[in-house]
């Protein structure tokens, strides 16, 4: 994506609104405070204390303030910075989160560290996003797709006069074999193309979801198991739906 399509997007999106603003910086300036604080003595300077957001505009851009004290006395630093790929207000906590859990790895010396900011989002995650890994068929289901497919081909265009397909043939003719064929083909291709653009969809709206790798291997997936692979994948939607749905009701959080 090109600049000026960066800046286009960015003025696009809907800013936080002041009470969001406002809402987020209470919540991180009193649940994540350590966090903050973290961030600003690895980021910002070893010996920094009290540590807080004072500043979030619109768009994701946040102010942190800390306080040091020394011999010479006490002084107040801060430094600004933005959120990349600002989306609302999950993005700031995301990379808030990823900030602070890289200051804890670093000060702990210990790279498995994960900071209270991101354990909080990766739980809100799990409770709101479906994972959509790629689902491959057992092995019994891919074995019976490739051979029956190779039957039906074998049905329709051989020209042989085995006897067992000269039995079958005195039941389905050759040419009635080639049109299933046919179908079969077209049907599967046409289910790839619904689950690659459901797949452009997920990305779009939420590519923290679905990448290329994954909607490659669902695509694939649909061309060649068919029913089998999409029944996963609809599975999949239809339990996002119900995460998306049971958020909006009143009176749930």
């Amino acid at each position: 994506m090109s600049i000026p399509q960066q800046r286009m997007r960015q003025r696009q999106q809907p800013g936080l609104s002041p009470t969001d603003q406002h809402k987020l910086k209470t919540t991180l300036n009193t649940t994540y405070s350590d966090d903050m604080t973290l961030i600003a003595q690895h980021f910002g300077n070893p010996h920094a204390t009290r540590a807080r957001i004072t500043d979030i505009d619109a768009h994701g851009g946040v102010t942190l303030e800390w306080e040091t004290s020394s011999t010479d006395g006490s002084a107040t630093e801060d430094m600004q910075f933005a959120v990349r790929g600002f989306d609302g207000t999950s993005s700031v906590v995301r990379e808030l989160g990823d900030l602070a859990t890289e200051a804890m790895c670093a000060i702990s010396q210990n790279p498995s560290s994960v900071s209270q900011l991101s354990r909080a989002q990766h739980a809100l995650d799990a409770r709101v996003l479906v994972d959509f890994a790629y689902v491959q068929p057992s092995i019994l289901v891919m074995s019976l797709v490739a051979i029956g497919m190779s039957a039906l081909a074998m049905l329709a265009v051989s020209s042989s006069s085995h006897p067992l397909l000269k039995f079958v043939h005195m039941f389905v003719s050759q040419s009635t074999c080639y049109y299933v064929l046919v179908g079969v083909i077209i049907v599967h291709f046409l289910e790839a193309c619904v689950v690659c653009a459901v797949c452009q969809l997920v990305k779009t709206f939420q590519p923290r979801q679905m990448d290329t790798r994954t909607q490659v291997q669902w695509t694939v997936g649909g061309a060649l198991f068919g029913l089998f692979c999409l029944h996963a994948f609809a599975s999949k939607i239809m339990r996002q739906f119900a995460l998306a749905e049971s958020m909006q009701r009143p009176g749930q959080t």
